[in-house]
């Protein structure tokens, strides 16, 4: 009888031991705290970088992370200054299936090389199958350098 306990006590113990790990690793996941939301500020150039209402692209390197997997992605934003103070923002990927629109300098349009999509200055869908406009980003510009930045 002593050991039949003996062994009843010792993979109990280790039973117990593995579910108290689990627990801890699980339990750190779930009450772990969530990013903020918005993403972080990117500087995408400066204002004397852009030219009066014509869309210049911005390749902005970000790092994105999926679970355990972490990789370095390329976002691609279009800066549109008004001339005086004001700039905002467009992303450059299609609404429609993602691809990355491209500004049209002879017919001031934004377009979508998969299926067609055209999007005016603005980022308004004009013609072709995007169910809606490109979406818009978060700009700010610093004062004191004259800095654009973007919240990707």
């Amino acid at each position: 009888m002593q050991r039949r306990r003996a062994l009843v006590l010792f993979i109990n113990s280790v039973v117990a031991l593995i579910g108290g790990g689990l627990s801890v690793v699980l339990g750190a996941f779930a009450l772990r705290p969530g990013k903020a939301a918005g993403g972080a500020w990117r500087r995408a150039g400066a204002l004397t970088d852009l030219t009066p209402n014509v869309p210049v692209p911005r390749v902005l390197a970000m790092s994105r992370q999926d679970g355990w997997y972490r990789e370095r992605a390329r976002e691609t934003v279009f800066l549109v200054w008004d001339g005086d103070k004001a700039v905002h923002a467009l992303s450059a990927t299609c609404t429609h299936l993602g691809c990355q629109v491209r500004w049209d300098d002879t017919a001031t349009r934004f377009r979508c090389p998969c299926h067609g999509g055209v999007f005016d200055a603005q980022g308004n869908v004009v013609e072709g199958p995007p169910p809606r406009a490109l979406s818009r980003v978060e700009v700010r510009i610093d004062p004191a350098g004259g800095t654009v930045s973007v919240r990707l």
